[in-house]
């Protein structure tokens, strides 16, 4: 798929979606009902691979494991596939099963970057941080043996190095 095709389809979502690899476990009523491979995965939901999808509008529960992170999540079908797959759409989101998704997506992203690249790119900055001359040194320090040690940089890694700076050094965020 092309950059261009990548954005396009990234500026029809609410959530950028990315390629991946897991398991995943159906459950309807706390009861095993099938499984599948988790082939994509977003902060709203995820494309599942099954040999017997359900029928649109099905509530769910989701066992994944993706990155080797599990996640346990409601979920409810938002688009069939007959030839063999499901869209799902997450629903409410427990605050520790958040982290565990936000753990997937940055380590999915950390091994293949190109659409956390083109959603970064796309994105309008919200955030503006002034960063001292004093504090410049440290921060790009940071920064450098965050690329080494993950090789990739996320968007919300750099913020957290700089609120992280501020914080540290008692300075007001701008």
């Amino acid at each position: 798929m092309n950059e261009r095709l990548n954005l396009q389809l990234l500026e029809h979502r609410r959530f950028p979606r990315y390629s991946c690899r897991g398991a995943a476990e159906i459950l309807q009523s706390g009861r095993h009902s099938g499984q599948g491979t988790v082939s994509k995965i977003s902060r709203g939901g995820c494309y599942v691979e099954t040999a017997q999808p359900l029928p649109l509008g099905t509530e769910v529960q989701l066992r994944l494991i993706v990155a080797d992170t599990g996640l346990f999540i409601g979920a409810k079908v938002a688009y069939t596939d007959p030839r063999g797959g499901m869209g799902m759409e997450f629903m409410v989101v427990p605050p520790t099963q958040k982290n565990n998704l936000a753990q997937i997506i940055e380590e999915i992203t950390v091994l293949d970057p190109s659409l956390a690249v083109l959603q970064a790119e796309r994105m309008q900055p919200n955030i503006v941080f002034r960063i001292t001359r004093e504090a410049a040194p440290e921060i790009l320090a940071t920064i450098i043996k965050r690329i080494n040690e993950k090789g990739a940089l996320t968007r919300q890694d750099l913020l957290d190095i700089v609120k992280r700076q501020k914080t540290d050094n008692k300075l007001p965020l701008t």
